[in-house]
């Protein structure tokens, strides 16, 4: 397993946030998405950050993002090979997860957000290619 991404959730506004990582830190910019939820794709050669910043209530994301942001405003996400089986080991070490996973992801891939009041440390979800 590797990390696929780390993800922010900030409360500022959308664009001064995507300039501070890209012009300020130097963040290579993939794309932004538009909605109630706005998210920034920034690759990196080890991994991608994801910068989230909610608009507005209203999204099917609300659940999801209340529930993590709770525990922490970053979360990490694990790449897996068979989504699956990462899966099935979490539940059988006695995990629970977010929602109804596998999920689609803010990207081209498949999540499934742990729960995070069944573990210590940051959030995090498992992803695998869609």
């Amino acid at each position: 397993m590797d990390i696929h991404h780390v993800g922010q959730l900030v409360d500022a506004e959308f664009e001064s946030a995507v300039e501070f990582y890209r012009d300020t830190l130097g963040l290579p910019l993939r794309e932004t998405t538009d909605g109630f939820v706005r998210v920034a794709f920034f690759e990196l050669p080890s991994a991608e950050f994801h910068l989230i910043v909610r608009e507005e209530r209203g999204s099917p994301a609300d659940e999801l993002l209340d529930t993590i942001g709770r525990r922490s405003t970053a979360h990490v996400a694990f790449e897996a090979a068979d989504l699956a089986t990462a899966m099935a080991d979490a539940a059988d070490a006695g995990l629970q997860f977010v929602g109804d996973p596998p999920e689609d992801g803010l990207g081209p891939y498949r999540r499934a957000f742990v729960a995070p009041d069944g573990h210590v440390g940051v959030p995090f979800e498992f992803v695998a290619s869609a």
